[in-house]
């Protein structure tokens, strides 16, 4: 880039400066050797000039190490110098001479004085340094006039009023010239500041322009006084409003806005604009040209004028519904975690509690096996505690803590096998719709629970029914990326097999279907529904890695679908049915029970010891460990999973085991977290009976294992 005028002239005035500085330096260098050598020079006069070397020295100096200040202080303060040094030398050359012809060396150095000050002196108390310079030489005339008036002398006189003549005519030429230049000067500067300025609002008008277009926020300016108001293409863009038809319209946000959220946010901004405030922001739904409601943040700046009414607002409107709807899929996600840590806790204190009524309420029927009346309580109790039991599953399974015994298996085979059952499942006003893809992939899931979803999904939707209407299930293949899963809350991708259920009966609104697979929830009547089925549902589908996602209109119907991953060629170990012995007393072996629930631990004894086995006890894993060492041989340990005192079931096992690696080991629990059961499977090699059991169950599992 070229350099501007005012640069060139500083440039000038410093290259004039030195240059003067390095005349004046040299020239007192050489007056005073050569004035000096020729006799010419000395006493004051020799003091006078080599006082000047010394400062022209100096200054030149430090005009080479700070250039910025060459064509200000140094060029006044070199001006001031020389005024006093100009008229000392010539002063006392003439007093010491008595003639006016050795002042030569000096007076007419005040000609380019004059010069050298108007064109470097860029600002530095230039005007009175001004008037100084332009009455430099009245000293030494002053001295002359004085001298001729006692010894007058016709020609001095003529020359030193000629001198004083010249010199004015010189300082008005040159003042004259300088003032035209410096307007000249000024008005360049202008113009050039004028172009600078409009260069930079162009290059300021292309980055907002750019950075407009660039990102994704709708970006606005808007003039109270006129009524225009500016958008950026994000307008259209993204809401669909084209900006150009509304540039004079203030009045179109206003309209945009959600009517539930309109009152709040005009209020907002009202009491900003009254007020004193210069910053509004508000979060809210705004209503898009297509009909679409996104959730917004707007964000303002506002300006006022002098008298502190409100002229002029700029802001930025950014989308942040995807922002929000992770946000409440992220809590829901929590509130779920956080309720089946809860379920399962409650399932685990539960099911101790039945295993003691189910297998009281046994020995209680076989008890009275002679009195009808009592017998009909022993069986109430025992339905009573299986419906209870029933319940607890239902939690587990929410709580994804339940064991699954998955087999790989052809979906749309096993939806053929269901058929019948869903027929007399639903109402005759209801019409069924089975759609299932021969190519559908197989699937790896337990089949009862599989089975158990889909007849939750078919109730639900024979519910949303009362007046007849239209069933559909459908199986099918379906790939699932990245942008499938933000929506799915899940962690996987790829090949997915399908399960919708869906129906056209009234529909759920977005707030019921958002707390649709909580437990306990249910828009039924009471007494019509426990509200854990969906939850039931929710839970399986997880412990399978697969999603589940429900669809909802009001008035309209019902989808929810079921996403399960295809099925890999591990192998999947089945889960053996117990046999029912036909004889379980008088068994035989030394058992070690270990249960930290009192109650427990005494009825699992004395079922154990009514079935015939020597069994000892412990209350913990520490308690078990000092009968191992102590206590003689056993044949089985029977301990509970979940346990106080640091050691849970499966290290209470290992070191077990360790002792005695013929022990067999049989696992107990109501709800097991991930000790033996991991992504819904029993650990290799585990034999687990699931509280709450009845004593028929549990002489099963203990003589099939004993006897392996």
């Amino acid at each position: 880039m070229s350099a501007t005028p005012a640069k060139h002239r500083d440039r000038q005035a410093r290259y004039a400066l030195l240059l003067a500085l390095a005349i004046s330096f040299l020239g007192s260098v050489f007056g005073v050797a050569f004035g000096i050598m020729a006799g010419v020079v000395a006493g004051v006069e020799a003091l006078i000039v080599g006082f000047c070397m010394i400062v022209t020295g100096g200054l030149l100096v430090v005009a080479l190490l700070q250039p910025k200040i060459a064509s200000g202080v140094i060029a006044g303060l070199l001006g001031i110098f020389f005024v006093f040094h100009l008229n000392a030398g010539s002063i006392v050359a003439f007093n010491q001479s008595g003639s006016l012809l050795r002042t030569l060396p000096y007076l007419p150095w005040f000609f380019p004085l004059v010069i050298f000050h108007y064109f470097t002196n860029m600002g530095f108390y230039k005007r009175p340094i001004d008037l100084l310079i332009r009455l430099g030489p009245l000293p030494i005339v002053t001295v002359v006039m004085i001298h001729l008036a006692g010894d007058f002398d016709i020609e001095e006189f003529d020359a030193i009023v000629t001198f004083l003549a010249s010199f004015v005519a010189f300082v008005l030429c040159v003042g004259l010239y300088a003032r035209n230049r410096d307007a000249e000067i000024r008005h360049m500067a202008e113009v050039e500041a004028s172009l600078r300025r409009a260069d930079e609002l162009r290059v300021n008008e292309e980055r907002f322009r750019l950075l407009s277009r660039a990102t994704n926020d709708l970006i606005w300016d808007a003039d109270l006084r006129s009524g225009r108001i500016w958008w950026n293409d994000a307008l259209q863009d993204v809401y669909g409003y084209d900006p150009a038809e509304l540039s004079r319209d203030l009045e179109a946000w206003d309209r945009w806005v959600h009517p539930e959220d309109r009152e709040n946010v005009l209020g907002g901004l009202q009491a900003v604009m009254e007020g004193a405030g210069s910053h509004w922001g508000a979060e809210y739904r705004l209503i898009c040209a297509d009909g679409r409601v996104m959730e917004v943040v707007d964000r303002a700046l506002l300006l006022r004028d002098e008298a502190g009414q409100p002229i002029r607002m700029v802001g930025s409107t950014t989308d942040v519904t995807r922002l929000r709807d992770l946000e409440r899929k992220l809590r829901q996600s929590q509130k779920m975690e956080a309720i089946g840590q809860l379920t399962g806790g409650i399932a685990h204190d539960f099911n101790n509690l039945l295993t003691i009524i189910l297998g009281n309420a046994e020995i209680l029927s076989e008890m009275t096996a002679h009195d009808a009346k009592m017998q009909r309580l022993a069986e109430t109790t025992m339905l009573a505690a299986e419906r209870g039991a029933n319940l607890t599953n239902r939690l587990l399974a929410f709580a994804r803590k339940q064991p699954l015994a998955p087999r790989q298996l052809e979906p749309g085979k096993l939806l053929n096998s269901l058929q019948g059952l869903i027929q007399r499942t639903i109402n005759e006003d209801i019409e069924i719709e089975f759609i299932a893809d021969p190519m559908a992939q197989d699937i790896e899931v337990d089949p009862g629970q599989f089975e158990n979803a889909v007849l939750n999904l078919v109730i639900n939707a024979r519910d949303a029914m009362p007046a007849g209407g239209k069933l559909g299930i459908e199986i099918r293949n379906l790939v699932l990326d990245d942008q499938d899963e933000q929506h799915l809350e899940g962690k996987n991708v790829g090949n997915f097999v399908m399960i919708e259920v869906r129906d056209n009966g009234h529909g759920m609104p977005p707030e019921v279907v958002e707390r649709a697979f909580e437990p306990f929830f249910t828009t039924k009547a009471p007494g019509k529904g426990s509200g854990m089925g969906l939850a039931m549902v929710w839970g399986f589908v997880k412990q399978s890695n697969g999603h589940a996602r429900i669809r909802s209109i009001p008035g309209q119907g019902t989808k929810v679908r079921l996403y399960f991953p295809t099925a890999t060629d591990s192998q999947v170990v089945e889960t053996l049915r117990e046999p029912v012995p036909s004889q379980y007393h008088n068994a035989s072996g030394r058992i070690l029970v270990v249960e930290d629930d009192e109650i427990v631990r005494e009825h699992v004894v004395m079922q154990l010891q009514s079935l015939g086995y020597e069994v000892e006890a412990a209350p913990s894993a520490i308690g078990a460990i000092a009968l191992l060492d102590g206590a003689g041989k056993f044949d089985l340990l029977f301990t509970d999973i979940i346990m106080p005192g640091g050691m849970n079931g499966r290290q209470l096992a290992d070191q077990a085991l360790l002792r005695d690696p013929s022990l067999r080991v049989l696992f107990t629990s109501g709800y097991s977290e991930d000790v033996i059961v991991h992504q819904g499977r029993l650990d290799p090699d585990v034999e687990l009976l699931s509280k709450p059991y009845r004593r028929i169950e549990l002489a099963a599992k203990v003589a099939r294992i004993l006897s392996e």
